[in-house]
């Protein structure tokens, strides 16, 4: 990395931190003590303001809000930018309530070459989401659920949230994570009520609000680890299902290697059985993994659904 570009990064990630040492800035940049001490004395000449604190605590403060020079984006930093764009059309993901705007802004700001090389990318790469009647990337608006912003929101503000559902119940529950399945987000929350984790549909939710209780987070894990389920699912993947897994599995889900070539491996899982969508959503995907998949253990609920879905192809 040349100097100029080092020292600039350098200068974002320091405005970045409240509090820094040389020996964090060593790590992030790979750079000996002594370049770090040049560095620190050039940027200090650019006008950052730079507060230096002795002891086994010290380190390096900055004053907040100083200027920094221009963002300027190289073009393999342009061309990622887009790629992600192009890449997660039409997930519906939030705050992207205009890609419109911000993909012009970044256009504004490239050079008549890199608006080339743009433009190209654009025309050039296909993904599974892109919208084959509607793959420019300059008309695509592919605006998420409100209410999907809203619950982000609200967890900044404490995870700890009260939600209430389309059928007019309330859901008190500790916001786990959500992940984007196929074309929905499901809300994976830790029901403070029944002491379980719940995955519930976004579309099934019509309000949400953080509480106004500050739960414990320590206490909150040990509640979630005592009544996480056992597995009541066993199986061996081979090589094929492996890829298949890497393509599209259950988040937090990770599999067990059974061999240095990673040729072979264990899955464990939990199914709620008595939760026909669960139940559905996995006969699906351990179709989708293939044949190379031997079943050590599963509920026999879940080898009937199984079969039945065999069956309907003769």
């Amino acid at each position: 990395m040349k100097k100029t570009t080092r020292i600039n990064t350098e200068m974002r990630y320091i405005n970045n931190h409240q509090h820094f040492t040389i020996s964090e800035l060593m790590a992030a940049f790979k750079i000996s003590r002594s370049t770090v001490a040049r560095d620190l004395a050039d940027i200090q000449e650019l006008g950052m303001p730079l507060i230096s604190q002795v002891g086994p605590a010290g380190g390096y403060t900055v004053l907040r809000n100083q200027l920094l020079p221009a963002v300027q984006f190289n073009t393999d930093e342009l061309q990622a930018l887009f790629v992600s764009f192009i890449a997660t059309a039409n997930t519906q993901l939030p705050f992207l309530n205009n890609r419109q705007t911000m993909t012009q802004k970044l256009l504004a700001i490239a050079s008549p070459a890199q608006r080339k090389a743009l433009q190209a990318l654009t025309q050039l790469l296909r993904f599974e989401t892109t919208n084959p009647a509607n793959a420019g990337l300059l008309e695509l608006t592919d605006v998420a659920d409100p209410l999907l912003t809203k619950l982000i929101n609200a967890s900044f503000i404490n995870r700890h949230l009260v939600f209430t559902l389309t059928d007019g119940d309330r859901l008190d529950g500790y916001l786990q994570y959500l992940y984007h399945h196929t074309t929905e987000w499901l809300v994976v929350v830790f029901d403070l009520e029944k002491r379980q984790t719940r995955v519930i549909n976004l579309t099934q939710f019509s309000t949400v609000a953080p509480d106004a209780l500050q739960l414990s987070p320590v206490k909150l894990q040990q509640q979630i680890a005592t009544a996480r389920q056992l597995p009541n699912i066993d199986l061996q993947l081979g090589p094929h299902a492996i890829q298949q897994f890497k393509r599209l599995h259950r988040p937090n889900r990770v599999l067990h290697y059974l061999d240095p070539f990673e040729q072979s491996a264990s899955y464990q899982d939990y199914v709620a059985v008595d939760r026909i969508e669960e139940l559905t959503d996995m006969v699906d995907w351990l179709l989708f993994l293939g044949p190379d998949v031997t079943v050590i253990q599963a509920p026999q609920q879940l080898r009937v659904q199984v079969q039945k879905r065999l069956q309907q192809w003769g």
